[in-house]
This record gives structure tokens, sequence and C-alpha cells, in this order.
């Protein structure tokens, strides 16, 4: 079984070359990314901006080369350590969800308005 998340990465025309070079480091993160994702649009903004997103995953940060790649991207870019941007944590987006109602994880601020977390109750 497992425990199983939610997650969606947005990452912006300014930051696909540093995110592409992360992938072309571990040769099963692309394959990942744009093979094994369940969705992806390569303009989500019309603008170039890469969205994808896994659903109900194993987003352990300690065990998959590909999520590790990833997840160093994101943490690269929500550290302010991507040379020749002053401001990275603009230009991607990350939010994973897990399944205990407090476990959320949102990076970066790249169309934080359309991808957030929404949580209601139905009956």
């Amino acid at each position: 079984m497992g425990y199983r998340s939610e997650v969606v990465l947005a990452v912006g025309k300014e930051l696909m070359p540093h995110f592409l070079g992360v992938l072309a480091q571990e040769p099963d993160a692309r394959t990942f990314v744009f093979k094994d994702s369940d969705c992806l649009r390569e303009d989500y903004d019309e603008e170039g901006t890469l969205l994808v997103s896994w659903s109900d995953i194993k987003w352990y940060k300690e065990t998959y080369a590909p999520i590790i790649a990833i997840q160093h991207f994101v943490d690269n870019c929500d550290g302010d350590k991507i040379d020749g941007f002053e401001e990275p944590w603009e230009h991607f987006r990350f939010v994973r969800l897990g399944e205990d109602t407090d476990d959320i994880e949102e990076k970066g601020f790249l169309h934080s308005l359309d991808i957030m977390v929404c949580r209601s109750l139905t009956f």
C-alpha cells in the first residue's frame, strides 16, 4: 500500500532550462515527468509554462531517484539557490497533498491563485 499523495509542479519558461538540466542529470527523471505523469500541459498559461501532476503517488523524497531530482529542484528554487534569479520562487509552483488532512506542502508562487489546495466537506 504505502502513503499516497497528489502532486502538482508548474515551472515557468524562465526556469525551464534549469529544470531540464536537472532532469538531464537523472536518467529516469525525464521519463518520469514527460511519460509517467498523470497530467502534462506544456503550455499551461499559453506562455511556455510546464504543468505536470501525479495522482495517488508514493512521493518519498529519499528513495526514488526521479523524485529526489525533482525535489532537489523545488528545494533549490524555494531556497534562493538558482544563479541568475533574484526571486526564483516567483517562477515555479509545487503543491503536494498527502493523505493526512494536515499534510500539505506548498512552495513557490507561480499561478498560486490557480494551483492550490481546496478541501471541502460534501454529503
